[in-house]
């Protein structure tokens, strides 16, 4: 792959990244200081969560040992995440397609964040900002459920607190794609 062709995959995967951590962060922000819930910001979300993903699998894809898994596992995550979306858009609520097409796009996601994770660390491939895939894995699979634990304690609008932990961590995997030094990744042809 050309160099350039890598940068623009990390640069586009950051950057869709820092989008939907934005939209969810609006969206948390908004049910803690309202109880009212923005439509769509939520679901839209999946769709540039799912294709920053798949952008930061193929930017790095020749340096994964896995990266066949890791490749189909993002455009899982891409295509499952824009089905879930639309389904939500075109039913309006969250009853039937949604539902489990947002589950398999965030376990996807979780997965391919685990599996990439020890190997972007190892090899520096995001800088500074290469323990993001790993903690935000551990971020989705710790911070929703005590989001949960607090919305049973003090209210539903308390779930966002979780989801605001997952934002900080997409932050994190966005700014680590805008930033990942040339030195890091093998970009010889």
């Amino acid at each position: 792959m050309h160099p350039n062709t890598t940068r623009r995959l990390l640069v586009a995967s950051g950057i869709m990244a820092l989008i939907g951590a934005v939209m969810w962060a609006y969206k948390s922000v908004v049910i803690l200081a309202t109880g009212d819930q923005p439509d769509y910001w939520f679901e839209l979300a999946l769709v540039w969560f799912g294709v920053s993903v798949l952008l930061l699998a193929s930017a790095l894809r020749r340096q994964l040992r896995r990266s066949p898994l890791v490749t189909t596992l993002g455009w899982v995550s891409a295509v499952v995440g824009s089905v879930a979306s639309l389904a939500y858009w075109m039913d309006g609520d969250d009853e039937g397609l949604f539902g489990p097409a947002a589950f398999a796009v965030m376990l996807s996601t979780i997965v391919l964040l685990f599996l990439m994770g020890s190997e972007v660390h190892q090899k520096n491939l995001l800088g500074k900002y290469d323990f993001g895939p790993r903690l935000l894995a551990w971020l989705y699979v710790a911070a929703i459920p005590a989001g949960a634990v607090l919305a049973a304690l003090f209210g539903e609008r308390y779930l966002e607190v979780g989801l605001l932990a997952v934002v900080a961590g997409w932050v994190i995997i966005g700014l680590g794609a805008l930033r990942a030094p040339n030195e890091c990744l093998d970009l010889a042809d």
